[in-house]
């Protein structure tokens, strides 16, 4: 699937904890990923978020899509909190975004990737590569399956 958007070394950003893009992202994640559940980003503990690594798709200044990369143990990390913009859905945003993200891990070390997808999301990341592991279960009231990716490396 090809993207509608323009790429350059500008779009994909390393998000600060506690920077203003921070507070964009967390505004992004709670349009996306919260209210719909009728709850709010707000009520959560956010205070672990700050060992974490954020990162973002932007153009100009405005954030267009966000995932969180949250170390699990020295050469493997946790995507988690992935949105993108309702204005941007379905436009290949979302893997740009991880594409990017992945040859990111991949500088630091990073040789494995672990997540907990919505069950309606299991076909976009099988698409990337993921590999969904055991059985649904449920997280923040929804179905999830575990899924995993081997990160490869070219020496």
């Amino acid at each position: 699937m090809q993207s509608d958007f323009v790429v350059n070394p500008s779009n994909f950003r390393e998000i600060l904890h506690g920077s203003a893009g921070y507070r964009l992202e967390c505004g992004l994640r709670d349009e996306v990923l919260r209210k719909p559940l009728g709850m709010r980003l707000a009520d959560d503990d956010l205070s672990a978020e700050a060992g974490q690594r954020h990162f973002g798709w932007f153009e100009g200044e405005t954030l267009l899509a966000c995932v969180i990369a949250a170390p699990l143990a020295e050469s493997v990390v946790k995507l988690r909190q992935m949105a993108v913009s309702p204005s941007a859905q379905g436009r290949g945003l979302g893997r740009l975004l991880l594409e990017n993200l992945e040859a990111e891990l991949i500088r630091h070390g990073c040789r494995q990737v672990t997540l907990h997808a919505r069950v309606s999301a299991l076909g976009f990341y099988t698409k990337l590569g993921f590999v969904a592991e055991g059985e649904e279960f449920l997280e923040v009231g929804l179905s999830h399956r575990r899924m995993q990716k081997s990160l490869r490396v070219f020496e």
